[in-house]
This record gives C-alpha cells, structure tokens and sequence, in this order.
C-alpha cells in the first residue's frame, strides 16, 4: 500500500507540473503588460492597417490571429464583427492569417463567404516577434500601445468577448492590464492526460497481466497492451477500436475537420471503456461502480493500479460469466 501511495504522488506532481508549465505564460512571443512592437498588414482591400496609426484614432485594437481551415475561429468571428460594429467609434478588430498556406485571395474569399466586416489579411512578414501554435489567438491593444490581454482559445460567448471590449473601453480604465486566459483546449488535455496518465496506467496493466498470468511485458507494447487488457474480460478488437479513436480525433482537429468531430472521437473510448470496466472489475471481485470508474480518465489510471498492485485476485472464472 505505501508503494501504491507513492506512485500515485509521483502522477500528481508530473500532472501539476505540466499543467503549470502549459499555462504559464501565453506562449506567443509576448505578455500582457508589455508594449505591442508596432506593425503593419496588408488588407484583403488592397490598403494597409498599420498599429500606431489606428491608435491615434482608436481606443483599443484587438488583433485576431487565425487561420482559414480552424473552425473555433469560424465560430468567434461572427460574434466579433457584431461587437465591431457597436463600438466601431472606438475600437477595431485586424483578423490575421498566421497559416502559411493563406493567400490575400484566400483569406479575401474567405471574408465575403462569411459576410464579415472585420478588417482581414495575411501576415506577410508583419509580427515577426510572434510565434502563434494555437487558433485563435487574440490580443487586446489598449490606446497606450500595451498588450492588455492575450486569449489563447476562441471567444464561445459573444458576451465573454463584449466584457473584455467593455473593460478597455471604459472611461475608468487606468493601464490595468489582465491576466493571459487560455479557453479549454480538449486537444491539449487529451495529449497531457495520455502522457501522465499513461505512467499510472502501464504500472496497473503490468500487474493485471501477471496476476492473469499474462507476460507483464505486454504492458509496454502500445496498443497490443489495451488489445491484451481487454481480452482479459471481453474482446480485444474493442481495445483496437479505442485505442484508434484518440488519434483519430487528433488527425480530425490537424486536418480542421468540424471540432465536434474531434470531441465525439475522444469521448467514444469512454463508452467503449465503461462496459469493458464492468467486466474487468467483476473479474478481480469488484462491483458495478468500480467498474464504471475504471472507463472514467482520472479513476482508470489509479483504478488500474488498485487492481494490479492490490490485494485483489484475478479470477478467471468470473472474467468469463461477465464476458
């Protein structure tokens, strides 16, 4: 038990770890509080917008950096061009291509296909201070020239976006900028979740394997060990199956297919994993609710290693009645 303790403290520190340094900054090149390096695009128009120019006469410029193929981005921009258009007294919005794939054209077909009035471009060789992974990445420009806000993720409330608008509009603004805010990135969690987890999950998997008599070496071998785990108690082409939608949903999210595609792909394991819990936990004497736990991420890992460092036994007999 006091090894069990400890490895589940060695999970909850790398989780903490990598979460921290995920979110510690924004990652782009530059933070909130520090002066926005002048730049200038070309429009879609054929005109250019250059940043302290635009701030002679605006309160506040939101630069909107995306790419033509991301859906997030797709899905902001509406609610943006309507706040635009509100407050377009004060303020305005440059949605930048950062997709070297992007021409003028195709970001200019990209504008009148959506009906957006936002003013649209490609980065050329503006920003070059700038390293964006993530779209939409947006930043609010206050009327000193400084980074107000950096939002890594996409707006999904248009009233989300309009506060931000609100704040730096407001006649009470002082310079006070915000904190970086990344939206919840599902990709990225998956990605985190599969390298920590996968620590717990291969330690419990090694000893549900021996303790069923399998070679405890299976529990390296990606895939075969999700295949060879669920054959214990049902059928490991379900394994195959699961083990697939993951980078399924990862290649859908690359490609810049529709995002609920994605999410449905992550979410199929865990309707796949659940009844084969059941089962798995049946089979070491455990009940429904175990079960159910073992399909859940969070539980499966550390349920995993209950099951293979604990006192419980493997039994053959009951693997079988609940397959």
């Amino acid at each position: 038990m006091k090894k069990l303790f400890s490895i589940l403290l060695l999970v909850v520190i790398l989780t903490a770890a990598l979460s921290s340094t995920a979110y510690a900054s924004s990652g782009i090149g530059i933070e909130p509080g520090q002066p926005m390096p002048d730049f200038t695009v070309t429009l879609t128009d054929g005109t250019t917008a250059t940043l302290s120019e635009l701030l002679k006469e605006k309160d506040l410029v939101v630069l909107n950096l995306f790419a033509s193929w991301c859906g997030p981005c797709e899905h902001e921009f509406p609610d943006l061009d309507a706040v635009r258009m509100a407050n377009s007294d004060r303020m305005e919005i440059l949605a930048v291509s950062f997709e070297p794939a992007d021409t003028i054209e195709t970001i200019a077909e990209y504008k009148e296909s959506h009906a957006l009035s936002i003013p649209m471009g490609i980065r050329g060789d503006a920003l070059p201070t700038l390293s964006v992974a993530n779209f939409p990445t947006t930043l609010f420009i206050d009327r000193n020239g400084t980074v107000g806000l950096v939002k890594v993720g996409a707006f999904t409330e248009r009233a989300d976006f309009e506060s931000k608008v609100d704040y730096f509009l407001s006649p009470d603004y002082a310079g006070m900028t915000l904190k970086t805010e990344k939206a919840f990135n599902l990709t990225g969690f998956v990605i985190r979740a599969l390298l920590v987890g996968s620590l717990g999950t291969l330690i419990g998997r090694w000893g549900i394997f021996r303790k069923a008599g399998k070679k405890g070496w299976h529990s390296l071998i990606p895939v075969l060990n999700i295949c060879k785990e669920y054959s214990l108690a049902w059928k490991g082409v379900f394994g195959l199956l699961s083990s697939l939608c993951i980078p399924a949903g990862l290649l859908c999210n690359a490609l810049g297919l529709p995002y609920f595609i994605a999410y449905i792909l992550y979410v199929a394991p865990i309707a796949i994993g659940i009844p084969e819990g059941i089962r798995l936990a049946k089979a070491f004497g455990k009940g429904t609710v175990f079960g159910v736990l073992l399909g859940i991420p969070g539980f499966k890992q550390i349920g995993r290693m209950i099951l293979g460092l604990g006192k419980a036994k493997f039994r053959a007999s009951e693997a079988e009645v609940a397959a």
